[in-house]
């Protein structure tokens, strides 16, 4: 048997986890069928539906990453890199700026086409531009980010079986989004957001960036056509030290509303507010979900990727539910309470209390 046939099961769990730009506001009962070479062992409700966005705010990062980047970013949480532009085969490609820290990772990427390209053309018949095979990995080899494609030629070109790549094969297993926006008539801004679900972002001193492949979708003729433009793009960029260590700061239990539920942990970063809890049967998503601080003030999940929110089956019925919220380290208070609902739209609450203080 060839390796084609042999990864066709795992390409088709990393394919369909491949989430598009026009796959992000997805309804909330949308099952979440799997993540990276992994098989599902339970039934998972993924949860990304209404966006509670600030209108008024153009995100850096552009319109997918989440309100709490949009705060890191405002207290300055972020760096302009001004790399010099790479020319090869006709195209100039710049990393212009990128977030990094546990739960997030966001980069824009400069793409600058010359007279030999029609931006224009490329763009027309709901055309768009997206990097096929990007790659970013740290000093130390760690993969902070690669495509689901790039994912999936690698894992066929290294591997025999499914089994061995299981066992080996250190891929990238978060959410992610693209989107472009135009610069000018030759230039366009590449925006990548992804999540660090199910795992954290490594701690990173250099970023090594790469990718070769540019890709040009549009529709003709009622079916989606494509065009690989072909080159070599490499950028080695420093991390500031502020987004080089992890930010996490841990929150412990002070009381829960329903005694049978389990807390098993909750996250604070530069970004993003995480809850896990597991034993909590009839557990539910609920708009007036939320963590609030001692002032008062809620902050609503992030719902800009898929894998930001999840109740989990279990084989035993166990049920497990975390959520990401756009509280950050830039809002947060000491004791927090976080405003969970059951089906039935009981409320339960769950009173934290920040660690080491």
């Amino acid at each position: 048997m060839n390796n084609n046939k042999i990864f066709e099961k795992v390409k088709m769990k990393i394919a369909i986890s491949n989430i598009k730009e026009e796959d992000i506001v997805m309804n909330k009962s949308k099952m979440n069928i799997g993540k990276g070479i992994g098989i599902a062992a339970c039934i998972v409700l993924s949860m990304t539906g209404v966006v509670f966005s600030t209108a008024q705010i153009i995100n850096k990062f552009g319109e997918n990453s989440s309100d709490g980047v949009q705060t890191a970013i405002n207290n300055g949480y972020y760096s302009d890199t001004n790399a010099e532009y790479i020319e090869s085969n006709g195209i100039s490609t710049s990393i212009e700026s990128f977030l990094i820290d546990d739960n997030n990772f966001d980069m824009n990427i400069n793409i600058k086409f010359d007279s030999n390209y029609n931006l224009k053309d490329m763009l027309s018949n709901d055309g768009k531009i997206d990097i096929v095979d990007l790659k970013v990995v740290n000093e130390k080899k760690e993969k902070v980010f690669a495509t689901r494609e790039l994912q999936t030629e690698e894992l066929t070109s290294q591997y025999k079986t499914e089994q061995e790549a299981r066992e080996n094969y250190d891929g990238y297993n978060g959410s992610y989004s693209e989107t472009t926006q135009k610069i000018n008539d030759n230039e366009i801004k590449f925006c990548l957001t992804a999540t660090g679900n199910p795992s954290k972002f490594p701690e990173s001193k250099k970023l090594i960036v790469t990718f070769n492949k540019i890709r040009n979708r549009y529709w003709k003729n009622n079916e989606e056509k494509n065009v690989i433009y072909k080159g070599e793009w490499s950028f080695e960029i420093d991390v500031p030290s502020k987004m080089a260590k992890s930010n996490i700061v841990q929150y412990k239990l002070i009381s829960i509303s329903d005694k049978n539920y389990k807390f098993d942990k909750a996250t604070l970063s530069n970004t993003a507010f995480k809850i896990y809890l597991s034993n909590c049967n009839e557990i539910a998503w609920n708009d007036n979900e939320c963590v609030e601080t001692s002032d008062g003030t809620k902050y609503y999940p992030a719902h800009k990727s898929d894998g930001d929110g999840e109740i989990s089956v279990k084989d035993d019925g166990t049920v497990t539910y975390y959520n990401t919220f756009n509280l950050t380290n830039y809002d947060a208070t000491d004791i927090l309470k976080v405003h969970l609902f059951k089906n039935n739209g009981q409320e339960v609450i769950v009173e934290l209390i920040k660690e080491n203080i």
